[in-house]
């Protein structure tokens, strides 16, 4: 099992680095650089202007050092199969897990790691913690990971399930109270090196693995990283259901008796397709998120338009969406002028994100004359990107 474990891995690895290369692409690593810049200059300027040693700082740093306890589920990488072909293996997955459970701590940690190093800063300066206090906060955490992927582990035999929320919350809530008190976060180090190393979570019947509820959960962790990967490549291995919003059904025709069938079919891709609809959404959210950020009308200008950028850049693939559907190429659809029709539900999309990026503008910024003047040149650059350079991306794809 250990060598099943370690060979899974290899592949997942090579799996992840692929898609990775095509993640951290130029635009990206560009995009990244320039959030991390607006990030750093926001921090600066918000440490010279922020009073000392005010009450809610040593919880807020509790809460902030505590983030890396969303980020990562327990890896298994169980596949169907394996409810038949290992059903048998049933005692040895405590040995299968372990390899597991060492693999899901990296990404966590890596993040650790980093918000750590942004926040200390902050923790000693302006919330006054000692560096030892700190170090151990940060310990804490790394540990209060290890007992969550131990919890992970634990729901995954025939037991009583243990709520992942409320051990969340029970650790946010811990974080947040005892930062106040740094030197009693050396007891929780303490605590939780018992409660890892004690038989707290171990199963009381380990060969009772429950290998159901083991595959559908790692179907859907893997589904969640899927997703983020098709937020910039095509992902061949996510499984996409195509369902119907209501909510937006007001996005499309009420009649289609003088609708064209490709941009008809086309909003419904945008709409009812999770990769499409998510995608500007998520970017959408970034930019609003990059402007709370800065909170400076001309850096959110010069970032949200590279994210209208981004985005569109990255929808430009739904003008293939239908070339494998045997219906759309035996129906009498008119396919010369589809590239005209890509570009209006393109361009649609551009409107509905900038209406949403200015109404975001105007509830976070100052709302002044240069609030207004930097919507409008978001605005126009919204209309360059869907009359300049869509149609060049159309013309040199040859839709």
């Amino acid at each position: 099992m250990q060598d099943l474990a370690k060979n899974r891995l290899q592949k997942n690895l090579q799996q992840s680095l692929k898609y990775l290369t095509l993640v951290f692409n130029d635009f990206f690593i560009l995009a990244i650089i320039f959030l991390l810049g607006a990030l750093m200059f926001w921090y600066a300027q918000s440490m010279k202007k922020m009073p000392p040693n005010l009450y809610f700082y040593k919880p807020l740093v509790g809460l902030i050092l505590s983030m890396p306890l969303l980020i990562g589920k327990l890896v298994t990488l169980l596949q169907a199969a394996d409810i038949q072909f290992l059903l048998p293996q049933d005692k040895n997955m405590r040995a299968y897990l372990k390899i597991m459970r060492s693999y899901s701590l990296l990404v966590p940690l890596i993040c650790l790691v980093l918000i750590a190093g942004i926040l200390f800063p902050f923790a000693l300066i302006k919330a006054k913690i000692s560096v030892l206090s700190y170090c151990l906060g940060v310990l804490a955490v790394f540990l209060a990971k290890i007992a969550q992927l131990k919890v992970m582990e634990y729901n995954l035999f025939y037991n009583k399930k243990i709520s992942l929320f409320l051990v969340n919350t029970l650790f946010f809530i811990t974080f947040a109270v005892l930062m106040m008190w740094p030197k009693a976060m050396l007891l929780v180090v303490i605590l939780l090196v018992i409660l890892i190393s004690g038989a707290t979570f171990k199963p009381q019947n380990a060969a009772l693995f429950d290998w159901q509820y083991a595959v559908e959960l790692e179907q859907r962790r893997k589904n969640q990283v899927y997703g983020v990967f098709s937020m910039f490549t095509d992902v061949k291995e996510r499984k996409v259901k195509i369902r119907r919003r209501k909510y937006l059904d007001f996005l499309l025709p009420n009649s289609l008796r003088n609708e064209n069938p490709n941009k008809f079919l086309y909003r419904r891709a945008l709409l009812r397709n999770p990769e499409n609809l998510n995608l500007l959404v998520r970017m959408t959210a970034f930019a609003g998120l990059i402007s709370l950020l800065v909170q400076n009308w001309l850096w959110a200008l010069t970032l949200c338009s590279l994210v209208v950028f981004l985005t569109v850049y990255q929808l430009l693939p739904m003008a293939n969406e239908f070339d494998n559907n045997i219906m759309y190429q035996v129906y009498p659809i008119e396919h010369i002028k589809r590239g005209q029709d890509l570009l209006k539900v393109l361009s649609l999309a551009l409107f509905m994100q900038w209406v949403i990026i200015s109404i975001f503008w105007l509830l976070i910024l100052p709302v002044n004359l240069q609030l207004f003047e930097a919507s409008s040149f978001l605005l126009l650059f919204s209309w360059l990107i869907a009359h300049w350079y869509l149609p060049w991306k159309v013309k040199q794809r040859k839709i």
